[in-house]
């Protein structure tokens, strides 16, 4: 009895937040390149992050879907890396679940960047513990040299 109510107790210390990831983002950015980021060079989507982000989403779970669009929002505007052809993305049968999320999710998916679910299925939904935003931002940093 007593690990069921552990267990949700451990999950949530090891969620990661969409702030603490953005955060974590630039930071790892910064320490990587030894180059600071202005707002003008996110873009309007991660800059909603550094100083509009509303104090009811602050401990707002990150999920894989909000991961895949702060990454490809932050190749595109940070990087400056264009879009690749979906390939093997198309089999990704909840792709077009988040119709603003599909391309995003595409592109991390191509890049390697997040790993599916299953070889079908991305998880748009799933949340991301610490360890796996840790992992994410690990295999970003391929992009940054």
């Amino acid at each position: 009895m007593l690990n069921q109510t552990v267990f949700p107790f451990k999950l949530w210390l090891f969620n990661m937040t969409e702030k603490d990831f953005f955060d974590k983002l630039i930071e790892n950015y910064i320490l990587c390149t030894g180059k600071d980021i202005s707002a003008e060079q996110l873009g309007y989507y991660l800059e909603f992050f550094l100083d509009r982000y509303p104090d009811e989403k602050l401990n707002q779970k990150l999920t894989k879907k909000v991961a895949a669009r702060m990454i490809h929002e932050f190749l595109k505007n940070v990087l400056k890396l264009s879009d690749m052809d979906w390939g093997a993305a198309t089999a990704l049968r909840d792709i077009y679940e988040c119709r603003v999320c599909s391309n995003a999710i595409a592109q991390v998916y191509v890049r390697g960047i997040i790993s599916p679910l299953t070889k079908d299925i991305f998880g748009l939904n799933e949340i991301v513990t610490k360890e796996q935003a840790d992992e994410i931002l690990h295999k970003l940093e391929d992009f940054l040299q």
